[in-house]
């Protein structure tokens, strides 16, 4: 393999990493701002899921970080694999339902949903509307 394909393999492998990281915190940010009840709570259904996608990019960056270091082709282990994958659909489920039990539990404490800038944007949840700002 040349440099350049190397090179290529690293960048996809450290932005697969990146984004496992930078998800799951993302993630676990919306999960604990419920669960403490902050004056604030941003929530979605999918930002919340990148919890349960991260270990699946992780395993793909660990996969690809493999290729580049031993210079063999990479066999996935089809166990590990479909239990990551496994995970991420079990989590999928369970985020799509987390997300109305959160919707539900915010409305029934009186908060109140923001308006949203797109339909992409998170719901924001305020106890003040003043702070919708």
């Amino acid at each position: 393999m040349d440099n350049v394909n190397r090179l290529k393999v690293f960048i996809v492998a450290v932005a697969f990493m990146c984004v496992a990281i930078i998800a799951g915190l993302a993630s676990i940010d919306n999960y604990i701002s419920f669960i403490t009840r902050n004056i604030i709570v941003m929530f979605s259904t999918k930002s919340s899921w990148f919890i349960w996608t991260s270990p699946l990019c992780m395993y793909f960056s660990l996969l690809l970080f493999k290729y580049l270091i031993t210079k063999k082709p990479v066999i996935f282990n089809n166990k590990i694999g479909s239990v990551w994958g496994f995970l991420a659909i079990i989590g999928f489920i369970f985020t799509f339902f987390f997300s109305f039990y959160v919707d539900f539990k915010l409305r029934s404490e009186h908060y109140i949903t923001c308006s949203k800038s797109s339909w992409i944007a998170p719901n924001k949840y305020v106890k003040d509307i003043s702070l919708c700002k």
